[in-house]
């Protein structure tokens, strides 16, 4: 995408009219006059009712097909379980057990296990809830936007990323963080939106509150939502009159103000609990990151040219399917007699593309990066292009325009993360972190392809909506594939997830070994991560730090402090084989953690060695503690 597809737009499609309007406030063009956004011709009234519809029908379809499928078992699902349970039963977080993550995600789990019991069942509920907020809200928005037909697109693209059955998903996701994060940047951006529509003080507390609550979530989503409204406030100050300045101004330090309530009162209550240096070290873990943790983060944004060199070709190449688009409807315009073969040969393409992903589900995985990938650059120069429009202050600026500036932005901070591996499609073998950024960047693409590029032209806008329409109908069909594959139910007391046959008949078998061989909440040690089977099992975690990640206990001083003040009650042990090739390390015991490994095998024996099946089958041992 080149800035040239949307110079002189404006936010919604339209061109920027020299037509200021003035509000009370001062503040130029921020509460002008709205006409609806454009939808297909002839189908407003029935998308009314039908977009909304359409949407939450594939959402509930989804939920059907991924039943029980959401997770993976061998990664940090359940993570957050372990933590949740202790927050339930009194502990808190940084203070008596470390915690990686801000403490609301864990602190609204806490609370369901409180009131209904710790099981995978309540988890699901919660993950089911936060899932539907951030696809409604993800319709909602979208609306705004560009109408009800593109918000149900958008909707449905966000759809799968929600229900994901890999470690990343919002239902149970490798931390409800991540979930808690989604919604509450969404609800954010929402309250801008009516802030920007009715100037009202109670919807710019709102966007501050939001924000605030990003902020006990993760640093990511935090500088996404804090660089978005910052960049909203400040231009809606360059925008305002000198009359309106002081108002402007007033209304930045409320939303700020709103904003730093929450994190204030709940990291200082944290601070004070636990101390400030081991709040720092929970939520900045210098001893993982230098373990191996430094490697994921550098797989997804290395910072090397070629990276950048790689990220400016996928830009370019959607800027010629653009191009393409935009030359189909002009040719449709010139020879109104191709029309109907325009049309034909989008609804082939979309066809296509889905019987693709029926028939060989990974190659349509594959092929998917050049859909994504583009989005972390091409957000970016979308922002470039809306401010170059939105500073002139003789320029009309709605509440719509505001809203395209905020996701645009959001969208653009959010995905640098990830800008080496944008590709938030389903992918079970490998937990693609860009996925949660998928209900924005399904906002921002219904903004580019059905008002951006359009700029009014419908035959653009179907043609462009039926592509991302394409688009969130591979993502549906892989999603689906991958939950089928999952065919094995690991079970216990606690409750039950699904897994693939390469894993899950050896957590079943660990489960089941567990259950024999120790009582209901007895502490046991399932190692390095396999948290999930702690609640699967209805066993308790010994340790305060939750999983055995490399870097967790970084010295082997920290392995004999763990032995001889929290393990010696455990009689039953599970330890997993696979090496941590993603962290630069071999399996547990092995490269890290030796010094547990070798009190494993003086006062334990293994009992049984249980195995998944066909390739890379996981492997467990599971350990006795022996005769004193």
């Amino acid at each position: 995408m080149s800035p040239r597809s949307v110079r002189a737009a404006g936010p919604a499609g339209t061109a920027l009219r020299a037509n200021p309007a003035s509000t009370s406030s001062g503040v130029r063009g921020t509460a002008a006059p709205q006409t609806a956004p454009r939808d297909l011709a002839g189908t407003a009234g029935i998308a009314r009712y039908a977009a909304p519809a359409t949407a939450a029908v594939v959402f509930v379809a989804l939920v059907a097909l991924t039943w029980a499928a959401w997770g993976d078992l061998r990664h940090d699902t359940g993570y957050d379980f372990v933590a949740a349970d202790r927050l339930a039963h009194g502990d808190l977080p940084y203070a008596d057990f470390s915690y990686l993550y801000g403490p609301l995600g864990v602190g609204l789990l806490g609370g369901a296990f409180a009131l209904l019991g710790t099981s995978v069942g309540v988890a699901v509920g919660v993950g089911l809830a936060l899932a539907a907020a951030a696809v409604a809200l993800t319709y909602h928005l979208g609306r705004a936007l560009a109408g009800p037909v593109a918000a149900a697109v958008a909707a449905v693209l966000a759809a799968p990323a929600a229900l994901g059955t890999g470690n990343v998903g919002l239902v149970v996701p490798h931390s409800i963080s991540a979930s808690v994060a989604v919604v509450a940047a969404l609800s954010g951006l929402s309250a801008a939106y009516a802030h920007a529509g009715s100037g009202t003080r109670r919807s710019l507390v709102a966007t501050g509150v939001a924000v605030g609550a990003v902020a006990l979530t993760r640093p990511e989503f935090l500088a996404a939502i804090a660089c978005a409204v910052a960049l909203w406030l400040g231009l809606r100050w360059w925008r305002a009159d000198a009359a309106g300045r002081p108002r402007a101004l007033r209304d930045a330090l409320i939303a700020i103000g709103s904003a730093a309530v929450l994190p204030v009162v709940v990291y200082g209550a944290a601070a004070a609990a636990a101390g400030a240096g081991t709040l720092r070290d929970d939520l900045a873990p210098s001893s993982q990151l230098a373990a191996g943790g430094k490697k994921i983060l550098e797989a997804t944004a290395p910072l090397t040219a070629g990276s950048f060199a790689k990220l400016l070709g996928h830009t370019l190449l959607y800027g010629v399917l653009i191009a393409a688009i935009l030359g189909a409807a002009a040719l449709a315009h010139r020879r109104p007699k191709l029309r109907p073969f325009v049309l034909a040969g989008a609804a082939l393409v979309v066809a296509g593309l889905v019987v693709v992903a029926l028939d060989d589900p990974e190659a349509a995985r594959s092929k998917l990066e050049f859909a994504f990938s583009w989005i972390p650059a091409g957000a970016a120069i979308a922002v470039v292009a809306l401010l170059a429009g939105a500073r002139h202050r003789d320029r009309a600026w709605d509440a719509r325009g505001q809203l395209a500036l905020l996701v645009c932005a959001f969208t653009a901070v959010l995905a640098a993360k990830t800008y080496a591996a944008f590709l938030p499609q389903p992918n079970p073998d490998f937990a693609q972190y860009a996925t949660y950024a998928l209900p924005f960047a399904a906002l921002f693409l219904v903004w580019l392809h059905a008002e951006a590029v359009p700029r009014g032209d419908t035959l653009t806008r179907a043609l462009g909506l039926a592509w991302v329409g394409a688009l969130a109908a591979v993502c549906c069909v892989l999603v689906a594939h991958d939950a089928r594959d999952e065919s094995v139910t690991v079970r216990g007391p606690g409750g039950a997830l699904h897994a693939g046959a390469a894993d899950g008949p050896a957590y079943q078998a660990a489960v089941d070994a567990v259950v024999a061989r120790s009582r209901p909440g007895e502490p046991v040690l399932f190692a390095p991560q396999m948290s999930a089977l702690y609640t699967i099992a209805d066993r308790t975690d010994p340790l305060p730090t939750i999983s055995l990640l490399p870097g967790a206990l970084p010295a082997p001083a920290d392995e004999t402090a763990a032995i001889e003040h929290h393990l010696g009650d455990v009689r039953v042990a599970v330890t997993d084989r696979r090496p941590l090739t993603e962290y630069g390390q071999g399996a547990f015991g092995t490269t890290y953690d030796q010094r547990l490994m070798a009190w494993l095998r003086s006062d334990f024996r293994i009992v049984a060695t249980v195995h998944g099946q066909g390739q890379n089958a996981e492997t467990l041992d599971v350990w006795q503690r022996k005769p004193s």
